[in-house]
């Protein structure tokens, strides 16, 4: 879950990425790989480390740890902490607009927390973990600034239907007028409405891990944990300064911050045979979490002056309460044998069962309590209110109702109330043949290999409803397979290594994010749906050489071939007089008849996908009579990274961009390598592209882009004893 994430890691020992399917030791969600972070653990001496870094918009980071014997060899402890903080470099201008804010910053980093581990040695074959992690997140959102985008044949339809008698009428100006002004003030310098914009998180975390060696020849290991999430964000997704599409999860009435409990359970059996040829592993695995809490707001509007009257006003409002549960069940294997010293076979296979439940609850404004006055107002059309006295009585903390059942007046409407669940199963094994060799010609020693594997991620029920229908509905379970051929080696005396791997990738039913719309509201909202067939075919060269001593020079190349075969969506246009376009549906949107129209979307890029990757890095270790000094650079280029959402803004091009990073550092290591004190910059060339945002092409013909951080720099310094 992103709210669960662990933002700020502390206390690191080794970092592993595994390329590729994981489906058979690490389970569902990892079709594209895994990430493993391994912490320092407690050890039987005394000690610890300090570090500080400062730097441009005054960042300021600390981390601290501390290592605690508590009883002699056998209870020991390892305590750490850190604060992690930067001024945003985005600034919210307001042009005097009443509307906006002035004098704000997003994009700001404000994050700090800690851990606590404990370490019982009960006897020579027996060892507990105990770890207890914290995070804490309270800062401003990113940045969106607004483009134009014009010319995307049916784009538009939100501006076209509400220009005239909502928004230009109420801020006097056009929504694209909005989005050119903040497009006009620059890529660091955003206009915004909501006050305060925020986004928090709250994290703990306890683990359990438990090492029993049976024997010589086997190990048993139960690893237990629990995390609880709590989080909300009170931002907006229109990016132009207007209360148009605002949404928030607190300071609201009627709504509650995201928590989640989450609960897990493995056990592995682990051991070797046949005079350790044979290794092993065999698990299982449960899982479940539940949220009981979780209620958002999305606000648009008020806008009063509708139609040119001062006391009519536009405003929707929608409470969504979203209450989930999720269950997992597994079982897995994996096996190395070892025919030889030069052969191995590696083969592995996984079972999931999982179960996901979902209630979506809606409820509307309650007319009743719109108004601070005694003088009630009433409903004029869809989503718009007169108010007899006028903007002043606008109640902002007006409470929510369920809708009236159409058919049955004075009783909920049942589509204000969902509920829907949904299993699945999946098997997911992997075979993998390796030959090691040593001394042949030039090369050292070597491994040559090729891997077949098979991976899996959850499908669900999606939050957003269908426009059609107003129902909620299930996206499928993404699955892959995954073929794979390398050869890695170490030559020239063991200062050249070689990485390299053909690989392609087939998906079926790929999750890919798209935006949908509210029927009930006319907002937008991303939404995972099926991409029936997609493939990846690509090749990853990585070389590391030590041309002279002391000298290292690392060049990594990555080739990416993607190409989505099947995809099919809907898109949303405005209805045009007369018949019902071929493939479309019309249905009515906040009031408005819209065409909902089946669309192929197989000619675009796959998301975030680069077409080229080229790293190229250089680091010198100069010893001196004072300490080492170690000067780096590096230079990283990717090309035709795509980040739209909806089909006009893929169309654009906007989104899909090419991003280049030059950084370096200086790096002082003392003689007994106690301190160390780094100076770094990164993007040196302060280059500058888009990473994000929201795309409302489709909807308004503007765009949403966030742009990553601009150059920094800084200095930072470290003791350990």
């Amino acid at each position: 879950r992103a709210d669960g994430a662990v933002l700020d890691n502390v206390d690191i020992q080794s970092v592993q990425v595994l390329r590729g399917p994981q489906g058979t030791l690490f389970g569902k969600n990892t079709t594209g790989g895994a990430i493993l972070y391994n912490t320092n653990k407690p050890s039987e001496e005394f000690g610890g480390n300090v570090q500080v870094r400062a730097g441009n918009y005054d960042q300021l980071d600390g981390k601290a740890t501390v290592n605690i014997p508590l009883v002699g060899d056998t209870l020991l402890s390892r305590f750490s902490v850190y604060s992690t903080n930067r001024d945003g470099f985005v600034d919210v201008k307001s042009n005097g607009n009443a509307f906006m804010l002035d004098g704000e910053e997003f994009s700001d980093v404000e994050r700090y927390g800690g851990q606590a581990q404990f370490r019982w040695v009960a006897s020579d074959d027996l060892l507990l973990d105990l770890n207890y992690m914290y995070n804490k997140t309270d800062q401003a959102p990113r940045g969106q600034n607004c483009e134009v985008v014009e010319g995307i044949p049916g784009a538009g339809w939100q501006a076209l239907l509400q220009d005239s008698t909502v928004i230009e009428p109420s801020t006097g100006k056009t929504i694209k007028e909005w989005c050119r002004e903040n497009q006009n003030l620059g890529k660091d310098d955003v206009q915004a409405n909501i006050d305060p914009a925020n986004y928090e998180a709250e994290v703990n975390t306890l683990a359990l891990t438990a090492e029993w060696d049976v024997n010589d020849n086997m190990a048993f290991k139960s690893i237990s944990a629990w995390r609880n999430t709590e989080a909300g964000q009170v931002d907006e997704i229109d990016a132009m300064g207007i209360p148009l599409l605002d949404r928030t999860n607190y300071r609201w009435q009627g709504t509650d911050l995201r928590e989640t409990d989450a609960y897990s359970q493995e056990f592995q059996l682990s051991g070797t045979a046949f005079n350790d040829r044979l290794e092993y592993v065999v698990g299982a695995f449960g899982f479940t979490e539940e949220n009981d809490k979780n209620s958002r707001a999305s606000p648009t509007g008020p806008f009063f002056n509708t139609s040119g009257f001062p006391q009519l006003a536009f405003y929707t409002n929608q409470n969504t309460e979203l209450l989930a549960k999720n269950s997992s069940v597994s079982f897995f294997s994996q096996t190395d044998w070892a025919f030889n010293d030069a052969w191995n076979l590696t083969l592995g296979i996984r079972y999931t069962w999982e179960e996901r439940e979902l209630a979506r609850n809606t409820r509307i404004p309650d007319i009743e309590t719109l108004s601070t006055t005694e003088n009630e107002p009433f409903v004029v059309a869809t989503s718009t209110y007169f108010f007899p006295d006028g903007a002043d009585s606008f109640n902002r903390d007006h409470l929510f109702v369920f809708e009236d059942d159409p058919d049955n007046p004075g009783q909920p409407d049942p589509l204000s109330r969902q509920k829907m669940k949904t299993d699945d199963s999946d098997i997911t094994p992997m075979a993998s043949l390796q030959y090691s060799f040593e001394e042949a010609g030039f090369i050292n020693l070597g491994t040559a290999y090729f891997t077949v594997a098979n991976g899996y991620m959850s499908g669900g029920i999606s939050d957003t409803v269908e426009v059609e229908t107003r129902r909620i509905y299930e996206y499928d379970p993404e699955e892959v397979w995954n073929y794979e051929l390398g050869l890695k080696f170490d030559a020239w005396d063991r200062r050249l290594r070689v990485n390299t791997a053909l690989f392609y990738t087939d998906y079926q039913d790929r999750q890919l994010t798209t935006l949908r719309i509210n029927p009930d509201t006319g907002r937008i909202a991303g939404a995972l749906i099926n991409a029936d067939s997609s493939t990846i075919a690509g090749l990853e060269i990585e070389t590391t050489i030590l041309p002279i001593e002391n000298l290292q020079i690392t060049a990594n190349v990555t080739i990416n071939d993607g190409d989505i075969d099947e995809y099919d969506d809907q898109r949303i246009l405005a209805a045009a007089p007369g018949p019902v376009p071929e493939n479309c549906v019309r249905v009515n949107v906040a009031g408005n008849d819209l065409d909902a129209c089946e669309i192929d979307r197989s000619d675009e890029n796959l998301p975030r996908l680069p077409e080229e990757i080229y790293f190229l890095a250089a680091q010198y270790n100069w010893t001196t009579g004072f300490g080492m000094v170690i000067p780096m650079i590096s230079w990283s280029y990717r090309t035709n990274v795509d980040n739209c959402f909806d089909r006009a803004s893929c169309l654009s091009g906007l989104y899909e961009v090419d991003q280049e990073d030059v950084s370096a550092r200086l790096t002082w290591l003392s003689t007994d390598q106690k301190w160390r004190v780094t100076a770094y910059g990164n993007n040196l060339t302060d280059d500058r592209y888009i990473t994000g945002g929201t795309p409302l092409v489709d909807v308004a013909e503007t765009a949403g882009t966030v742009y990553n951080l601009p150059r920094t720099y800084g200095v930072e310094a470290s003791y350990t004893w």
